[in-house]
């Protein structure tokens, strides 16, 4: 693979908000691993290129097939955008506009034109693991993805033929923490305990005294009743002379 053919593909992938690693796997799924624009597939191989072009859009947008890699890129973006994909809106919009003919149908099918059985997410889902570790190694063997608008991915794994290989990044050490001897129950503390709680409980010095000294004197009790006795009340009215 040619430099210039790799420099392509990383921008073509940059404008569609895709990695180069899903746009090269979709281009390698369409072209059966090939990546040549001249490629020809589907029903009475009608289908043309990287995209597998159709009769009419070979003409809308000029394919002939005798293109270069680097020439046929830009058509591929411009079908995709002329048929509703956004950019940055993900592999699985991109293959159903590629496959079904706009972004969203993800349960289309073309086995009835002569594409491969399954939808469009069983394609992505299912049967593109091997065309990207095609598109990795399509660009050189390793390579990590960054994310539309900056945003860096987590590192992918570096392939090769036989599959993700493993980082040899030995994984960071984290220090163990120190197990503590079991000793009991701490019964001097829990006395402090006790004892700070049974403080709290009792009350003050004087408490008692001083709340009965402010309570006011109780009132005088009443007079008790005296029975009328008769004889003294008229022996003290006055008597006639």
């Amino acid at each position: 693979m040619t430099d210039s053919r790799r420099d392509a593909l990383v921008a073509s992938a940059s404008r569609l908000g895709l990695s180069p690693v899903e746009w090269g796997g979709l281009i390698s799924f369409e072209s059966a691993g090939t990546f040549n624009p001249g490629i020809r597939g589907g029903a009475g191989n009608r289908h043309l290129g990287l995209i597998q072009f159709g009769p009419n859009e070979q003409k809308q947008f000029g394919v002939t097939g005798s293109e270069t890699f680097e020439e046929q890129l830009p058509k591929a973006e411009a079908f995709l955008l002329s048929r509703g994909y956004v950019p940055g809106s993900g592999l699985m919009n991109a293959y159903s506009t590629v496959n079904a003919g706009s972004p969203g149908r993800f349960n289309a099918s073309d086995a009835g034109n002569g594409g491969t059985p399954g939808t469009v997410a069983d394609k992505v889902n299912d049967q593109f693991g091997p065309h990207l570790k095609k598109a990795a190694s399509f660009l050189g063997g390793e390579f990590n993805a960054t994310m539309p608008g900056g945003a860096a991915s987590a590192p992918r794994a570096r392939f090769d033929l036989s599959g993700p290989v493993g980082s040899s990044t030995p994984a960071p050490a984290i220090p163990a923490e120190p197990v503590k001897a079991d000793s009991g129950p701490d019964l001097a503390g829990i006395m402090k305990m006790l004892a700070a709680a049974s403080a709290e409980g009792a009350p003050a010095a004087g408490g008692q005294a001083q709340a009965a000294a402010a309570l006011p004197p109780p009132p005088p009790a009443p007079p008790r009743p005296v029975a009328f006795d008769a004889t003294k009340f008229f022996g003290l009215l006055p008597t006639r002379r």
